[in-house]
């Protein structure tokens, strides 16, 4: 009789057993679900805040693209404007500032002005003026010693055309090795060349030999050449010319 009740005790226990086992891997399995939902939702949650985000950004990346494009489109136009400017005023330049030959014939025109000669005359001139006009040499080459800071005097000029035109020069002294003054002038520097005609009139030309200088006496032109002869000395040709 023991026996059985003690079996009987055992089943049911054994089902207790069972049924709490069944409980708890319930609950395991329930709580498991459960964390694991909130981990999706959570999941989810941020992935969503950091696409937003994402998205967000994008947004303000493209914004920026588009006014970095804009700019430099405005950037690329300034440019080709500020291009088109510095060609005008190249070309401006090229036209209204005057050369070095146009210069010196300006200063020329200036400098007769400023003698009495009329604006129209000048004019006049420089409108009759032409290349093709004939000239005839002055004799053979004349040669005359160049004055410097050591000496002048003898030999220091010659004329042309029965002394219509009489020409000079001075320079500057050359140096020996010692650096002393030399009685001859120095090649290597500038030298003032002086042309003094009928009338008392006079003009000047400075620079390196050779020299090319032109003058007028009434209706003849004078073209003279200087180059540098044996020391000390100049050679002068010269030649007359229709003028204007």
């Amino acid at each position: 009789m023991s026996l059985g009740l003690s079996e009987s005790r055992n089943r049911r226990k054994r089902r207790r057993q069972v049924v709490v086992g069944l409980v708890q891997s319930g609950l395991v399995i329930a709580v498991a679900l459960g964390v694991g939902l909130w981990a999706r939702d959570i999941g989810t949650e941020i992935a969503r805040r950091d696409v937003a985000t994402l998205e967000t950004r994008l947004s303000d990346v493209t914004s920026e693209a588009a006014t970095l494009r804009s700019e430099i489109v405005g950037l690329k136009a300034a440019l080709r404007a500020e291009k088109d400017r510095v060609a005008e005023w190249r070309e401006r330049y090229e036209k209204d500032v005057p050369s070095t030959a146009e210069a010196e014939i300006l200063a020329a025109a200036r400098a007769r002005i400023a003698g009495g000669v009329p604006v129209a005359r000048l004019a006049s001139v420089v409108a009759m003026a032409r290349d093709d006009v004939e000239c005839t040499p002055l004799g053979e080459p004349k040669r005359f010693i160049v004055n410097n800071e050591i000496r002048s005097g003898a030999k220091d000029s010659v004329s042309f055309a029965s002394g219509a035109v009489t020409v000079m020069a001075s320079g500057v002294a050359a140096r020996n090795a010692a650096g002393q003054p030399e009685a001859w002038f120095d090649t290597a520097k500038p030298v003032t060349v002086t042309f003094s005609h009928v009338g008392g009139e006079s003009s000047q030309v400075e620079g390196l030999l050779p020299i090319h200088h032109a003058i007028a006496v009434g209706q003849i032109e004078y073209r003279f050449s200087m180059v540098a002869g044996a020391r000390s000395f100049v050679e002068v040709t010269g030649a007359t010319c229709s003028f204007p």
